[in-house]
């Protein structure tokens, strides 16, 4: 059975973990995340390494065989740096703007992610190098990721109108697709699907699909919901099962 460690600002990465436990793989999950510093958006590089280097000091001690960056933010900002000091195959999320090259009628297609993911000089590299004529949308909604991570405290229901107006830009533009930049969005993929009528681009599936050749992850006979989650950047450990968190379900 591998290890894998997983790393988010918050409960965004939950939504990739979700479907990776929805796959039956012959896995142990290690969840880590800094929630007394959540979002990541706006944060400096500097600041980010240095919580990503003690996130994955706590994992290789819990000897997992890989780490999941499951933050687009983090990864354009540490994954390099972070491949570069420790021995240990690291996988990171970022926007998949490649769809554009990938489909031959893509689309009127916009990309929405956070402020620090689009002003990141890896995300620069990727629009030149995949959109350089600027065909896709770029739409940083700047409270969004925050604004969904509260759902673990509060309802839908209660956060409508502030996710209404993070989304408002995007209304009435007539996209056919949205490629989802941030793991927290996926969150509330179905409602914004809803919202602006429109199709979601979940990065997530490719990146999962990347992580299972490169560990060579079979599947397995038993199902089994649980995994281990230390969501304050601690030294305590606990187990969950996946359905615990309700905000996940559709």
């Amino acid at each position: 059975m591998k290890k894998i460690g997983i790393i988010d600002s918050g409960i965004g990465g939950l939504s990739l973990l979700s479907q990776l436990i929805g796959q039956s793989l012959d896995a142990e999950y290690f969840y880590i995340s800094d929630t007394h510093n959540v979002p990541y958006g706006e944060k400096p590089q500097s600041f980010l390494l240095e919580k990503m280097i003690e996130m994955s000091e706590k994992l290789i001690f819990k000897n997992v065989d890989a780490i999941f960056i499951a933050c687009n933010t983090a990864t354009v900002s540490t994954i390099d740096q972070l491949r570069q000091q420790f021995q240990i195959p690291y996988i990171g999320i970022e926007p998949y703007i490649n769809y554009l090259n990938h489909e031959s009628s893509p689309g009127k297609l916009a990309i929405m992610l956070t402020p620090a993911t689009a002003n990141s000089s890896r995300f620069k590299s990727l629009v030149e190098k995949f959109d350089p004529n600027g065909e896709v949308y770029i739409y940083t909604p700047p409270q969004l990721a925050l604004i969904i991570e509260k759902l673990q405290s509060k309802s839908f229901a209660q956060l409508k109108t502030q996710i209404d107006a993070e989304l408002s830009q995007l209304k009435n533009k007539d996209f056919e697709k949205l490629i989802l930049g941030c793991t927290h969005y996926p969150i509330i993929k179905n409602y914004i699907e809803e919202e602006l009528g429109l199709k979601t681009i979940d990065p997530a599936e490719q990146v999962i699909n990347h992580l299972k050749k490169t560990l060579e992850l079979e599947n397995s006979n038993k199902i089994n919901q649980e995994f281990w989650a230390n969501f304050d950047n601690s030294t305590s450990w606990h187990k969950y099962k996946i359905d615990d968190f309700n905000f996940l379900k559709p």
